[in-house]
This record gives structure tokens, sequence and C-alpha cells, in this order.
């Protein structure tokens, strides 16, 4: 059960480096998936840093389902994490919509949600011996 618990670690640790990004700087991560700054709205900023917010609430929420696992539940604690992966994933795909392509930044991480959803899907139940 240590590698569901690892997994379940790396979420939270993501959701904290996002949720801190988001919301203290979020024209850099702008800047690093190409958007042109001088397009970027005070509004869309605002949004931006309130989904930082919710990206640390959200590490939190998984910190206290990581402390809940055990054997029992794991394999169900460890496809709430799929799901949440594959649906910041499919959500990213449908956002990027027409303009789809491996050239563009946020296609990239949407295809990489999905890849970590079925990393998460395939390793949801504990081995025996663990």
């Amino acid at each position: 059960m240590d590698t569901q618990k690892n997994l379940m670690m790396f979420t939270i640790v993501v959701g904290i480096i996002f949720g801190i990004w988001f919301l203290f700087a979020p024209n850099s991560y702008n800047a690093v998936m190409g958007v042109d700054l001088s397009e970027v709205s005070d509004i869309a900023l605002g949004n931006q840093m309130n989904i930082g917010v919710s990206l640390l609430v959200l590490a939190y929420v998984n910190w206290v389902l990581r402390g809940l696992s055990d054997i029992e539940n794991c394999e169900k604690i460890m496809t709430t994490f799929c799901i949440g992966w594959g649906l910041f994933g499919l959500g990213g795909l449908y956002i990027v919509g027409s303009d789809f392509a491996l050239s563009n930044p946020f296609t990239i991480q949407a295809i990489i949600f999905i890849i970590i959803s079925i990393v998460y899907f395939t390793m949801r139940a504990p081995k025996q011996s663990q």
C-alpha cells in the first residue's frame, strides 16, 4: 500500500505547487504556457488566482483522504484520485478544442493528466503482500 500512498502524495504535492504558483504568480505560469500576457485581463488573473486557492483546498482534501486510506478502502480512494486527474485531462482537452496540437502546451498538459489518471487506475489496488 506504500505505492498507493506515494501516488496520493504526488497529487498533494502537485496541488500545493500549482496552487501557490497560480495564487502568487499567475502570469509566470501564463508565460511558461506561451500566453501573450498583454491579452490577460485582471478578471482572468483573478480567476486563475481563485483556481490556485481551489488547488490548495483540493491538496488538503486529498491529504485527508490519504490519511483515511487503509487496505479496505484504498482502491476506492485511488479511483477517486484517478477520476480527478482524468477530469482535469478531459476538461483540458475540451478547453483546447479546435486548437488541439502537440505544439500547444495546454494540449500536452491535458494528455499528461490523462496519463497520470491511467497510472492511478492501474495502481489502484494494493498487492496482497503489502
